[in-house]
């Protein structure tokens, strides 16, 4: 296959290859449907393996939880219906296959992260950061009680004892004495 004329059919379409290795936690926004049914798909996912890293043609497997189903798809480098991609945390591997991670579980699936804070929430499209969208939570009026005061602790202050204090009941009194 001629790789130079496809690098050059994606790049009339305005198409790029993403910078993604194996060991990154990834958010996919996907865009699902057909004609007037489309809708934007999240999916939290671990890349497993990456294949034909510097082509346009390559893939990479990912891995993950949706509605509580374990799914893996494979996803070209170059996909048309990515919204958004955005780089949630790397971890340290010394693989280039993370396929034992399928088999386990709990504590045995830990890996350690080394993402640095200027890279975490990086939408890997546009390589910008992505702001991160916090829930307000707003509480219903009578619900909440405004009778109730704030109390204030201050810290103790702990007294010096004396060297009369520290004695032992003997040499007390041997000194009453």
């Amino acid at each position: 296959m001629n790789f130079s004329r496809l690098q050059a059919v994606y790049q009339s379409f305005g198409m790029k290859v993403l910078q993604i290795k194996s060991g990154q936690l990834l958010e996919i926004h996907e865009t699902i449907g057909e004609w007037d049914n489309k809708r934007n798909w999240k999916f939290k996912c671990l890349v497993l393996s990456t294949k034909n890293t510097s082509h346009p043609n390559g893939t990479f497997l990912v891995r993950g939880v949706s509605s509580w189903v374990v799914i893996e798809k494979i996803y070209p480098f170059c996909f048309d219906k990515f919204t958004k991609i955005v780089l949630l945390d790397e971890f340290k591997t010394r693989r280039a296959k993370l396929y034992y991670l399928r088999d386990k579980v709990g504590k045995w699936a830990k890996l350690k992260s080394i993402i640095s804070s200027d890279r975490r929430n990086m939408d890997l499209l546009t390589l910008q950061i992505v702001p991160v969208e916090e829930e307000v939570v707003t509480l219903d009026p009578a619900i909440v009680d405004e009778s109730l005061e704030t109390v204030v602790i201050e810290p103790a202050t702990i007294e010096e004892t004396t060297q009369a204090d520290t004695s032992t009941p003997s040499e007390e009194a041997t000194q009453s004495e």
